[in-house]
């Protein structure tokens, strides 16, 4: 929903919009100067109304295209915003975690507590250079580990070349004063002449027993690393918007482009707003800010993600790349679906063509008025005048029905673009979170107790209680597990952190991955189960990373470590974020999300009725998407269009990368609702039912002095005739009174000018079960030379052409029933239909001809 007004200074920037309203205001200058040159010749032709209507429809069609072009753009950058922050955010979640457990590291707390005795050793330092290496080799996202004493004084680090933490820092001080489970502090330097940040996080190390503060364990985050790789993702080379981090003060600590939104720059935001206007540096952007919703109940350091575009750049977009891909039937039916769009938008198409219609009806008329009362030289030129007004409507209309047509096609493009949007969105949660999971398996699989105790001969009940209860302490803090395992060589359980799967205690695991972990080589290696049923998961779907476990001193494997992830619960957090959602920021109704593997089973879904590890093979085409490729398209699915977005899952950072061995590749489906298939369908057929005046001024136009001319209509799609000094007029059905005893082809009685006259169905008396119109109209006939007078009803109008003897065939026997009737003909148009042509007195007949044999039946009954 857009939550501030169009100016014109925004609208002068929507270069599609303005190439229209640009044809329409020449177009208004045309219909002026006909209107005038109308009204000088006397053409019997009434426009003001046309002209009136036309305006109406185009500045509202204007209007509605202004505001989608502004909603495509305001979209964009809204998920780019959301997704700076939301995607920094859940990756800090998992750091809050991380500081508070490798602050209780046995390898950590032994180093301070030597220290403090007075003395470390060359081996005992070079060990925790060892333990800070294998750390940041699991976990990539940290440029540097830097432990302090309980007095502040720095005692090492990883990267000696960092500054940024020195002796007696602040953080110590505030890691030692918290009762908080982290401290979080973002920092800025200069080093050499340039800015450098770092994101800290800190936690105080204390003795085993709680009692004694032994020093200041911090981690400090890659920020600016992860901020490159989120703009990279976020932002296409030739895309024009600018991705920037705010901090608290509104202060730019992060941009995609800091020749454009330079570092330390102070930016205006709105979060509340949809969109906004601001200038910086002599240049106007249109922006959107989003705030995190947060993760796990952490909401970050109160930074906010801003996406931002130069105006001049900011709408030069096409969605014609977009849906070109799309199948042209189904989205020609998608664009009439009353789901997404108003009553209002679907009916201005009808609205226009009505309009043509009424303005072909008065040209209609007027050639008729030219044709009996006009002489010769006047009448071409009249007819003329007409052909131009009725030509300047048809384009009027063909505008018109382009700008609806691109009105469409930019909704539905914004559908697929956010459905598209959405999947990367969920890959890309997919991908950081489940990098987290082989990095804890790894680093557990270090843990000093765990090594120590399955390296023994023989494991007692005590250490298994021992090695049970640090499981239960990770998993208290890492909640993604429903439960951690510890077995030996032989593959038989030896610990669990979860008491509901105590009953495994002792039993022999025989799954193909045990065996698999067995065989690694480094540290480095870990192991992924496929995605299926396991009794370690209540007999559900699920992935159980494993690690070997090594011995402290002889370095070979004395068992493993495998962690089972919570995966049903975790897998719909994911989806539930990355639902489409609409302007107020509540989930589109109707929508749902699907991820699946290579072989299309479900891996979870927010569809009640997509059960996982079902196969879902709706969308065939994602089976050959490969890693970070997408596709969008409209599908069907339980009767229902869907604008679908699909990607394919490329990693985060080492993780499914070029050195890691494990690959899994999962698509994530997006499907957001576009309309009910009957709705449409039932919508299209009843439009189809509807036929608007054909009149083409354009077409037959060569008199000659063997011609005669001829009005022409349709009744359904039959093409009929009459000799235009039969005809008086066309007019709209006002009020039509039926009769007590109707002939059979007698509709009723209709008020004309001073007197009452009968109307026949034409569409009956052909044989027609039904016609539909925007209107009914009536021509009105008369013969004076039989004093007749009379209506007839007709679906729409056609020309009227200058025919010769030579192209009229008399037909004596046209209508059923009746085995004479002189005054039935047809024309053979060369490059047209057949044209069917009647006197008014042949009409009349035939309604008379029916009701006298109806009439002689009841007598004779």
């Amino acid at each position: 929903m857009l939550k501030q007004p169009l100016t014109d200074e925004l609208t002068s920037h929507f270069r599609q919009v303005n190439d229209f309203r640009s044809r329409i205001y020449q177009l208004q200058n045309a219909w002026d100067s006909l209107a005038l040159m109308a009204q000088l010749s006397g053409t019997g032709s009434e426009m003001e109304h046309t002209r009136s209507a036309f305006n109406t429809i185009s500045n509202d069609v204007l209007q509605h295209l202004s505001q989608e072009t502004l909603r495509k753009t305001a979209a964009q950058l809204s998920s780019k915003a959301f997704e700076i922050i939301n995607l920094l955010v859940r990756n800090l979640f998992e750091r809050t975690a991380d500081i508070g457990f490798f602050a209780t590291d046995d390898d950590v707390r032994d180093y301070l507590a030597q220290y403090m005795q007075g003395g470390l050793t060359d081996e005992q330092h070079d060990a925790l250079c060892s333990r800070f290496e294998e750390y940041q080799k699991k976990y990539t996202v940290y440029e540097n580990i830097v432990l302090f004493d309980s007095q502040g004084q720095l005692l090492h680090q990883l990267d000696p070349s960092q500054t940024m933490l020195d002796h007696f820092h602040p953080i110590v001080a505030l890691a030692q004063q918290s009762s908080e489970p982290y401290i979080e502090r973002f920092y800025e330097t200069e080093i050499n002449g340039r800015t450098y940040k770092s994101l800290v996080y800190a936690h105080e190390v204390r003795s085993q027993d709680g009692r004694k503060p032994l020093g200041v364990l911090c981690l400090c985050f890659k920020f600016v690393n992860e901020l490159d790789t989120i703009f990279h993702n976020l932002i296409a080379d030739n895309d024009w918007t600018v991705g920037v981090l705010l901090d608290e003060q509104c202060n730019v600590i992060a941009s995609s482009d800091a020749y454009q939104i330079p570092l330390g720059a102070k930016l205006c935001t709105a979060p509340d707003q949809d969109w906004f206007i601001c200038r910086f540096a002599g240049r106007e952007y249109l922006c959107v800010t989003k705030h995190s919703q947060g993760y796990q109940g952490y909401l970050g350091p109160g930074w906010l993600g801003q996406a931002m575009i130069p105006l001049q750049y900011a709408f030069h977009h096409t969605m014609h790349d977009m849906v070109a891909r799309i199948d042209g039937e189904t989205l020609r039916k998608v664009m009439r679906s009353p789901m997404i769009f108003s009553d209002t938008l679907l009916n201005i198409p009808k609205q226009a063509a009505s309009i043509q219609s009424k303005l072909n009806q008065s040209v209609w008329n007027g050639n008729i008025w030219q044709s009996n009362y006009v002489d010769t030289q006047q009448k071409n030129f009249s007819k003329t005048l007409l052909c131009e007004i009725s030509n300047t409507g048809h384009k009027t209309q063909q505008i018109i029905e382009q700008m609806v047509s691109e009105l469409y096609q930019t909704v539905v493009s914004v559908m697929l673009e956010n459905s598209s949007f959405c999947a990367q969105m969920a890959v890309d949660i997919l991908d950081r979170n489940l990098y987290e999971r082989a990095n804890d398996v790894r680093w557990w699989a270090l843990t000093h107790s765990f090594r120590e105790l399955l390296g023994q001969s023989q494991v007692s009940k005590d250490d298994q209680r021992k090695m049970s209860e640090t499981l239960r302490y990770i998993n208290g803090l890492y909640t993604v597990y429903d439960n951690l395992m510890l077995f030996d060589r032989q593959g038989a359980v030896m610990a669990v952190s979860n008491h509901k799967y105590e009953h495994l205690v002792g039993t022999q695991l025989q799954d193909d991955w045990v065996g698999r972990t067995r065989s690694c080589l480094s540290t480095q290696d870990y192991v992924v189960s496929p995605f299926e049923k396991t009794p370690l998961y209540g007999d559900q779907c699920t992935y159980i990373y494993s690690a070997p476990i090594r011995h402290l001193e002889l370095n070979s494997i004395v068992g493993g470590i495998a962690i089972v992830f919570d995966s049903k619960p975790q897998f719909q957090a994911m989806l539930q974020d990355v639902v489409p959602r609409d302007g107020d920021d509540a989930p589109v109704a109707g929508s749902f999300t699907v991820f699946v593997n290579d072989q299309f089973s479900v891996i979870s879904s927010t569809h009640p009725e997509i059960t996982i590890g079902e196969n879902f093979e709706l969308i065939p085409a994602i089976g050959k998407l490969k890693e970070g490729e997408q596709l969008f398209d409209i599908a069907v699915y339980h009767n229902t269009y869907y604008a679908v977005g699909a990607h394919a899952s490329y990693g985060y950072r080492e993780y499914k990368g070029a050195q890691d061995s494990y690959r899994n590749k999962v698509v994530a489906l997006i499907f957001t609702p576009l309309g009910k298939v009957d709705e449409i369908n039932q919508r299209i057929s009843a439009e189809a039912q509807v036929i608007h005046n054909k009149f083409n001024p354009n077409l037959f136009l060569q008199y000659g002095k063997d011609t005669q001319e001829y009005a022409t209509f349709y009744v359904a799609d039959t093409w009929m005739g009459i000799e235009t000094q039969y005809v008086r007029e066309a007019i709209d059905e006002v009020q039509l009174r039926t009769l007590p005893e109707p002939a059979p082809f007698i509709a009723g009685m209709h008020a004309y000018q001073d007197e009452v006259i009968p109307i026949i169905d034409l569409a009956r008396m052909l044989g027609h079960a039904h016609y539909s119109t925007d209107y009914r109209q009536i021509i009105v006939i008369e013969d004076k030379s039989s004093a007749l007078r009379f209506g007839v009803f007709v679906s729409a109008l056609g020309e009227i052409p200058y025919l010769t003897p030579g192209q009229i065939q008399p037909m004596t026997a046209l209508f059923r029933g009746v085995s004479h009737n002189p005054g039935i003909a047809i024309a053979n148009i060369a490059q047209h239909s057949m044209l069917t042509l009647v006197t008014a007195q042949s009409m009349w007949n035939k309604a008379l001809t029916v009701r006298t044999l109806r009439q002689e039946e009841q007598v004779l009954a």
